[in-house]
């Protein structure tokens, strides 16, 4: 569903009910300038930025360092400590 800023501005509430259905657009002039998503998809994509940053992290860390490297390296430092 698109709606202009101005619709979403006076009708938020009932935009807010329609959240279940799916993720609105809002528009200015014709050009999406925003979405409304519901709280529980606002936590699933959360959920899944946070997965795919582990990846990456642990796809660099394999390109740079063993497991046993890095468990050496933390046992060192808390050693130290």
């Amino acid at each position: 569903m698109d709606i202009s800023i101005a619709d979403a501005h006076n009708r938020l509430s009932a935009l807010l009910r329609q959240l279940e259905k799916g993720p609105i657009s809002i528009t200015r002039r014709g050009k999406r300038v925003g979405v409304l998503i519901s709280p529980e998809e606002y936590e699933n994509l959360r959920q899944v930025k946070a997965y795919v940053q582990m990846l990456n992290l642990a796809h660099e860390l394999r390109e740079t360092a063993s497991a046993a490297e890095l468990y050496r390296a933390s046992r060192l430092e808390l050693e130290a400590q």
